[in-house]
This record gives structure tokens, C-alpha cells and sequence, in this order.
């Protein structure tokens, strides 16, 4: 079996949590924002020590957020005039004379900005058992705020600085694989149906296709335009399976996912079958909510069958 993986490791699994929220997401931006939200009532019945210990705790992960591991490198791309920052994770004592596969991560909402840092810290925190034991090229772009991946704007930019990256780091341009979790999961979906043959896998986490209400005018007024079309079609799921074509693609999601409905994997996943895909893999955690990116992450034998996948 073909892997990345330098010698022996043990696979770390990093635990998963979850945020509770008052209902269902709508639309596509929303149905990965209320994550992060914390019921007012529940903070209020907790002790006074224990929220000065949550806030001590909390300001400390903040400020963590400028300690971002050196093999994160800074990059930058200019895409209409208009530049943009990201982050590359090259692995340890690499060869640079040997293509290594590239991955393109795409961050969860949380940490939407435009500091370069929030995205490689969740990265690396979820990632730490895991990423230094194989051979994959890491491509860490940051979603601006109050966007999504699948407008036209970020998908011009996130497939700038791959290509960037895979120029100057010697990347096997056979070997593109696309990832996600949560908002990333959604532009995972969508950003591979409108770049049919780019990529040799695609990983989405927590994600889904659409959302359970009709797209946003704002959004629709941003996301790729092709995108829009499927989204809008009276089957949109059939409509971006038939896009994603034979891609290999490996589905995660908690059954559990209190902020992306574990139905929305289940539809794409069926979708694919039906649309004749042949090499699907659909994981699905029994009783975990809507953070599982490290478990997915660190899940035996994603990174064997990810080696395996090449256009």
C-alpha cells in the first residue's frame, strides 16, 4: 500500500467538542457560524472561579495565536491587484529534489480574518501527532471575514497560492488534494465542482453542499457564478456530484453535528453513489458533534489511501 508516512507512527487522535446552538443553520455562511457561539444561560450557572479559570484559559489560547510553529512559512499572492496572505506547512528534512503532494486545507469560520495566524494555529493544534509523521505539502489560506470560500473572489485567491505553492516548493501538481471542515467542507464541495480534474481527492469535514434555505442574496451576489447555478437547480446535490465526477473523495461528519446536519454528507454521499462515483468513503462518528477535524484528521488510514489517489 502506497503511503506518505516517514517509518513507524502511532496516529494521535485529538479529541473532539461541540458548541450547542438554539436552531438549524439556513444558508451557507450561517450554517457554519453558530459553532462558535455559547448560550448566554449556560455561561451565567457556572462558578464565579471556574469562569476566571475559562477567561485566564481563553485569553492564553489568544495570545498562543502568535506563536505559530516556524515550519508554518508566510506567503503572500496577488490575485487583481489585490494581495493575500497564507500559510505553508513544508514537512521536516524534505527533499527538494522529490515532488511531494500538496493539500489545500480550508479553515472553519472561526477563524476568518486576515492576520495569517488564526488558520495555521487551529491547523497546527488539531494537526500535532499527525502532520510531522507525513510527507504532504500544507496550503493554509484565510477566508476574510464575513465571506465564504466559494465566492469567486476567495476561490480566485485560494487557487493562486496553491499554485504558488506548488511552484515553489517543487509540488507534484498529480497529486492536489482538496480538504475542508466546516465552511471549508462547503467550499471543498463547491470549489471542486467548478475545477473538474484539479484535484486527485477531495477530504470535506462537517460540510455540506447548500444549506436549508434558499442562498442569500449577498451570497448569491459573491459566490462563483457556475456554483450559483448548481445551488439554484432544482436537485443541486445531483447537480454537484455530477460535477465532482470520479474525483476519489472521502466524507466525514459527526452524527451528532449540531451546526451542519450529518444528513447534508449523507445526501452528497448518495448523490455520488448514484451518479456512478466509484471510489467513496464515508465516515460517520457515532454520537460526536460538529468538531471532529483532528479526528478526521488523524482517522487510520486517510493518509495511506490519500497516497494512493493521483490524476
Amino acid at each position: 500500500m502506497a503511503s506518505f508516512f516517514k517509518g513507524d507512527v502511532t496516529r494521535v487522535r485529538t479529541g473532539s467538542g461541540s458548541d450547542r446552538v438554539s436552531r438549524r443553520p439556513t444558508n451557507i455562511v450561517e450554517s457554519v457560524q453558530n459553532q462558535y457561539r455559547v448560550r448566554g444561560r449556560v455561561t451565567r450557572s457556572l462558578p464565579l472561579a471556574v469562569l476566571t479559570l475559562f477567561v485566564i484559559g481563553l485569553l492564553a489560547a489568544c495570545s498562543s495565536r502568535a506563536n505559530v510553529p516556524n515550519d508554518f512559512l508566510a506567503r503572500s499572492v496577488t490575485v487583481s491587484g489585490q494581495t493575500y496572505q497564507y500559510r505553508v506547512f513544508v514537512p521536516k528534512d524534505r527533499d527538494p529534489n522529490t515532488k511531494l503532494p500538496v493539500m489545500l486545507y480550508l479553515h472553519g469560520s472561526g477563524v476568518r480574518g486576515q492576520d495569517n495566524v488564526a488558520q495555521a494555529d487551529a491547523f497546527a493544534s488539531a494537526t500535532k501527532g499527525v502532520r510531522d509523521s507525513v510527507d504532504v505539502i500544507m496550503v493554509l489560506p484565510q477566508c476574510r471575514e464575513n465571506t465564504f470560500w466559494a465566492a469567486k473572489e476567495m476561490a480566485d485567491y485560494v487557487l493562486a497560492a496553491l499554485d504558488a505553492t506548488v511552484s515553489e516548493f517543487h509540488g507534484d501538481s498529480e497529486r492536489l488534494y482538496l480538504a475542508g471542515f466546516s465552511l471549508g467542507g462547503y467550499g471543498t464541495w463547491q470549489i471542486a465542482a467548478v475545477n473538474p480534474g484539479k484535484f486527485a481527492a477531495l477530504v470535506p469535514v462537517s460540510g455540506g453542499v447548500i444549506g436549508e434555505r434558499p442562498i442569500d442574496p449577498r451570497d448569491r451576489a459573491a459566490i462563483i457564478p457556475s456554483v450559483g447555478e448548481m445551488l439554484d437547480s432544482a436537485e443541486p446535490y445531483k447537480e454537484v456530484a455530477k460535477a465532482i465526477g470520479q474525483t476519489p473523495v472521502w466524507v466525514f461528519h459527526g452524527d451528532a453535528d449540531e451546526s451542519v446536519p450529518v444528513e447534508f454528507s449523507r445526501t452528497i454521499v448518495k448523490a455520488l453513489q448514484e451518479n456512478g462515483s466509484k471510489n467513496i468513503r464515508y465516515t460517520e462518528y457515532p454520537g460526536e458533534g460538529h468538531m471532529i477535524f483532528g479526528k478526521a484528521f488523524a482517522e487510520p488510514g486517510l493518509f495511506e489511501w490519500l497516497a494512493e489517489q493521483t490524476k
